[in-house]
């Protein structure tokens, strides 16, 4: 079953580079620690830090903001070698209680990523030991933070949602069912008819544990922050939205005829990046529209001058006949050559049906590409149409395919690129991100004071 991918960065395992510093003004600073006083203690917590794309989301967080505050790193299973992220003990409980997740969450649902939270380990007695200011979750399943002892914590929390696990009876994404806004239960996810199935038990359980704790919500994009809203587990709390980020010292515009010639794709032909974690299992990444908008795209005079280039695991998949030439290039696990790949594009594509922000549109854009993407979800945030890209009708190929076309055919491709890049700059670097949490601890902080003086 397929895990998270919704973190800025694509690392190796063992990478800990760190981000370049973020140099914030003072004033950003005083907000959180006044002049003399002790900095900010903030406990980030995930499941890991560096395994999978929402942990290096969180990770890459911490690391920004840790200039700053005092930042460190709770997890279930470590990657990095930073000494500021601590693994949960005792290890040997960590490792059963992923185990059980996974095989229960298995037995639960053959089809749909749903996380039962079947366990529940006392993770927030290690959390309030450190005595954090601020706990910042972010994607806290595989059976390591239960919604029993979430409601323990004893600081404030800040949840940084990177997917609808919060506000549902337990899938991560709810695609066209909307029963998370009432109860749950009768769960498509689990193939359900009956209304007291697992899903409304789960529910009940956040529902209790959720009502126990004054939860401030992050939402990666305005189409997560409406579904927090719109549910009725969440509905009615604070919820602001804080975009990823990425290095743009890593992520830039590079010399396409340079990549394409370190990557050996052909120099003569236009090529379309797709690309996901496993781009042909997670159907809701969009491989099938994208497929049939190629047979569309097949259809034009030049077809024989353009290429697909996917990237990700097939996971042991055989590749399926494509209707233009396409170059599998596999698990892409290094920024830099990621980077490559998309400064050596045309045009990158995002087919997602479902995403709760959109970095492939987000690095494409670092290096001046232009991106097509579905309107109506994460990445409608990232993609302005016409200006930087094209938003083309929620799961529409013949649309998607239109949008690739406008791109390729585009009079000024220069003006694209350098909208894209603008875009970036202002929204998505390591600076406005830190700048919004900070601002947002020290709300968190104040209104907690506040609380405790008032009992």
């Amino acid at each position: 079953m397929l895990g998270p991918d919704d973190g800025p960065f694509l690392l190796p395992a063992h990478c800990t580079r760190l981000p370049h510093p973020v140099f914030l003004p003072m004033t950003a600073v005083s907000l959180v620690a006044g002049s003399g006083s002790a900095p900010l203690r903030v406990l980030h917590l995930s499941s890991s830090d560096l395994g999978g794309g929402a942990a290096r989301g969180a990770y890459w967080l911490h690391r920004a903001l840790d200039a700053h505050l005092d930042s460190a790193m709770l997890v279930q299973s470590k990657v990095s070698d930073d000494p500021k992220v601590t693994e949960y003990r005792p290890a040997l409980a960590s490792r059963v209680a992923r185990r059980a997740e996974r095989l229960t969450r298995e037995r639960l649902h053959p089809q749909h990523y749903f996380s039962p939270a079947a366990l529940q380990l006392p993770v927030h007695h290690q959390i309030n030991a450190l005595r954090p200011d601020v706990v910042n979750l972010h994607w806290v399943n595989d059976g390591f933070l239960s919604p029993e002892s979430l409601a323990g914590i004893h600081a404030p929390v800040v949840w940084t949602l990177r997917d609808q696990w919060a506000m549902t009876g337990g899938c991560h994404y709810a695609q066209d069912c909307t029963r998370f806004e009432a109860e749950c239960g009768c769960c498509p996810a689990l193939g359900s008819t009956q209304p007291d199935d697992y899903s409304r038990t789960l529910h009940r359980r956040k529902s209790q544990a959720w009502n126990r704790h004054p939860l401030t919500l992050v939402a990666l994009s305005h189409w997560l922050a409406d579904g927090a809203r719109r549910s009725s587990l969440l509905g009615g709390r604070r919820t602001v939205v804080i975009p990823n980020a990425l290095d743009t010292a890593v992520f830039k515009p590079g010399d396409p005829s340079l990549a394409r010639d370190i990557l050996k794709l052909p120099a003569d032909r236009r090529l379309i990046v797709f690309g996901a974690m496993y781009p042909l299992l997670e159907t809701r990444k969009g491989f099938d529209h994208l497929r049939r908008g190629a047979e569309l795209l097949a259809g034009r005079p030049d077809a024989h001058t353009l290429e697909l280039v996917i990237f990700g695991s097939l996971s042991g998949q055989t590749p399926p006949d494509m209707p233009l030439k396409t170059h599998f290039v596999g698990s892409v696990q290094d920024d830099h050559v990621l980077a490559s790949l998309y400064a050596a594009a045309d045009v990158t594509v995002m087919p997602s049906l479902e995403e709760a922000f959109g970095k492939v549109a987000m690095e494409a854009m670092a290096c001046g590409t232009p991106v097509v993407c579905f309107d109506g979800s994460g990445p409608a945030d990232i993609v302005d149409h016409g200006v930087n890209g094209y938003l083309a009708r929620h799961g529409d190929a013949a649309d998607l395919a239109a949008g690739i076309a406008y791109v390729l055919d585009h009079p000024q491709p220069g003006a694209l690129a350098g909208a894209a890049l603008d875009k970036v700059q202002a929204h998505y670097t390591f600076e406005r991100q830190a700048h919004a949490y900070l601002r947002l601890y020290a709300q968190v902080l104040e209104e907690a004071r506040a609380r405790t003086a008032a009992q």
